[in-house]
């Protein structure tokens, strides 16, 4: 491969799909993390609203303040099933996130666990681009009756970066266009030795 291809696809991964990741996955900074232990079909909330969650359990909801500074927001979940968790075949564990401000429901997605073995997995909610100072209600939901209660935290990750699109793109470009080089040399290569 010609040392100009190569240059290529280097920065075509490094602009394109490397620097979307890093975006997503690396950049921000985690601000804290809150076990969350306690489990309810129904809390009542600190201004004494009662929350009731008819199709399972729900986790003591937790109060978060928030404000646009901290622009963007990630809330990563830690579901941690020791060692003593009894998994014979893989089971499959449905949750619900809600963040909550006031009566208006920000943000809401649904969660699917496939455990197959002790350990740690993450789940990353957002980001998020909180639009004023307020305080918000996190509440993480359980589907049913689980086979397994994992041992929880939630973590904050604020100032996660916004992906530039145009960086993306130009990655994304300069990869398509090394391709097509290396497949155009690949054609004559093959070419030229059928006519030898």
């Amino acid at each position: 491969m010609r040392p100009a291809i190569a240059l290529l696809l280097v920065l075509g991964l490094l602009l394109g799909p490397g620097y979307y990741a890093y975006s997503l996955l690396l950049s921000g900074q985690a601000t804290g993390s809150i076990e969350m232990t306690e489990r309810a079909s129904r809390w009542v909330t600190t201004d004494g609203t009662i929350l009731r969650f008819a199709s399972g359990q729900a986790y003591k909801p937790v109060a978060l303040s928030l404000s646009p500074d901290m622009n963007r927001v990630v809330f990563r979940l830690h579901f941690n099933f020791p060692e003593s968790s009894s998994v014979r075949d893989a089971v499959e564990l449905h949750f619900q996130a809600t963040l909550i401000q006031l009566d208006h429901t920000v943000l809401e997605r649904p969660i699917q666990l496939r455990v197959t073995k002790a350990g740690t997995q993450k789940m990353d909610i957002g980001p998020l681009e909180i639009p004023y100072p307020a305080e918000y209600l996190f509440l993480l939901e359980e589907s049913g009756n689980p086979e397994l209660i994992p041992i929880l935290k939630l973590e904050l990750i604020e100032k996660v970066e916004t992906p530039v699109r145009a960086v993306v793109w130009a990655g994304m470009a300069l990869l398509i266009i090394a391709v097509l080089i290396v497949l155009r040399d690949a054609m004559q290569a093959m070419r030229s030795g059928r006519s030898h």
